[in-house]
């Protein structure tokens, strides 16, 4: 939208307030309702928001072990910058709008930090190099009988799943109890212009699985980052709770997977009629994503529970992997048929953050073809249960974030001043589970992670 056309939008839709969306480096949504008045005079800086939302972990502890050069001495201000793109009507709220943003500086500059802004830079890499891409999620998530408070209450344990506590996945009859809040969820959506491929019961208790339509990067994205509100929004509203964490218990986890599709002046990239012989831009952008897959795993896992998903045999891939229709495997490549030819990325927990998961599954195609970087063999039996001398990803976050301090070709397409903040904030993950209660020794859930977890990711 043109800014010149905010004022006749905002009159229009008779608009109140307008909520503002940025996203932190943890995937949160944080921002402001402010009058309209205030949001046209903002412009087209946006308003402004105190630094330390990019400067503070998920618990509200600031990151003060290190500072970065972007961020300011004195603790101040940065600003919400609206994408006029993404200004909606509130479906939820009278005389309201909602409006994604990206974290700028004073000068109206990119902040480092910015999950989107870094997207962002990475699809503009993409394009100089000649390609297009879409992408399309699969968003898992659990809902529950209680209210949050109830949830809060009884510790996150032994909550009653809105289903048979079964191990079926596709289950109608599972289906069949959450259909109230579904059919709540996608009207929603509908009125925010996200359209929802389809959706079904999952293997975990309460879980579901909502696929949405393919669409640019950033557009995927951005529908994530709203339909999670919507999740949250729609039961709290009818007195539930519902969690994208990873591993909020025993069962099968919460999984993130991202479907993405490569073209060049307009033919599908990833398409090969037998399945066998892929092109040689194909091979190339499958060995730039094998070759970062253990470094983009801090990105793909951000948290200490991530790794908890991470097990044989439960859906989520173990080793670094890929296949034609494979999914006991990392990368699943689908090329028969030109139109849906495409790669998903099975290694994203559903506690990850949308846009740094597609910068990272991005940024690895393209550092694949800059160099050159050959596919290795494709995997053609199961991928779980596999022993040692595998290529075995990262299970835990300090492996993750020690491989990608290693990994000199994703810090080459997202920027040395992102990739320094990012590991120096998984690294503070682990500090803060070391030393503000965490269980070093447990090999299943903690408290701490579900107090930590269970509500915001």
């Amino acid at each position: 939208m043109d800014p010149r056309d905010v004022g006749q939008w905002l009159e229009t839709n008779n608009i109140r307030w307008v909520k503002t969306e940025g996203i932190s480096i943890d995937g949160l949504v944080i921002g402001k309702h402010i009058s309209r008045e205030k949001f046209e005079s903002a412009l087209p800086l946006g308003n402004a928001i105190a630094d330390l939302v990019m400067g503070s972990d998920l618990g509200g502890t600031p990151y003060l072990a290190w500072w970065d050069d972007w961020r300011r001495d004195a603790i101040g201000d940065f600003h919400q910058q609206p994408d006029l793109n993404t200004l909606v009507v509130a479906p939820d709220r009278s005389r309201t709008a909602n409006v994604l943003c990206n974290t700028v500086n004073l000068n109206g500059e990119p902040v480092p930090a910015c999950p989107r802004s870094t997207l962002q830079r990475v699809v503009q890499q993409l394009g100089e190099l000649g390609y297009t891409a879409k992408a399309a999620f699969e968003i898992e998530a659990m809902l529950f009988s209680q209210s949050p408070a109830s949830a809060r209450a009884c510790k996150y344990r032994n909550l009653t799943a809105m289903g048979h506590p079964s191990h079926l996945g596709y289950l109608h009859y599972n289906s069949r109890h959450q259909l109230a809040y579904i059919d709540a969820v996608i009207e929603r959506l509908d009125a925010l212009n996200i359209s929802v491929e389809g959706w079904h019961d999952e293997a975990g208790p309460g879980q579901f699985e909502i696929n949405l339509d393919p669409a640019d990067p950033l557009t995927a994205c951005d529908h994530v980052v709203r339909l999670k509100q919507v999740l949250r929004e729609v039961a709290l509203e009818q007195g539930h709770c519902v969690t994208t964490m990873a591993k909020p218990n025993e069962e099968y986890g919460n999984g993130l997977h991202v479907h993405h599709s490569l073209s060049r002046d307009g033919e599908p990239v990833f398409y090969a009629a037998d399945g066998s012989s892929l092109s040689e831009t194909s091979r190339h952008w499958i060995g730039g994503m094998m070759a970062t897959l253990p470094a983009a795993t801090s990105m793909l896992c951000p948290t200490i529970n991530s790794f908890r998903r991470m097990v044989g045999f439960a859906a989520a891939p173990t080793v670094a992997s890929w296949a034609e229709d494979n999914k006991s495997t990392a990368l699943r490549v689908l090329s028969r048929a030109p139109k849906s030819a495409r790669i998903e990325n099975r290694v994203a927990g559903g506690d990850a953050n949308p846009y740094l998961v597609l910068a990272a599954v991005l940024a690895g195609g393209i550092a694949g073809l800059r160099h050159r970087i050959e596919a290795p063999p494709a995997l053609h039996v199961s991928g779980w249960g596999l022993p040692d001398g595998w290529p075995h990803l990262p299970t835990t976050i300090t492996k993750a974030a020690d491989a990608f301090a290693h990994d000199t070709m994703l810090r080459e397409v997202l920027g040395e001043s992102f990739c320094s903040y990012w590991e120096n904030t998984r690294r503070w993950e682990w500090l803060m589970f070391h030393t503000t209660g965490g269980d070093a020794e447990a090999t299943n859930v903690t408290q701490w992670e579900l107090d930590r977890y269970f509500e915001i990711v």
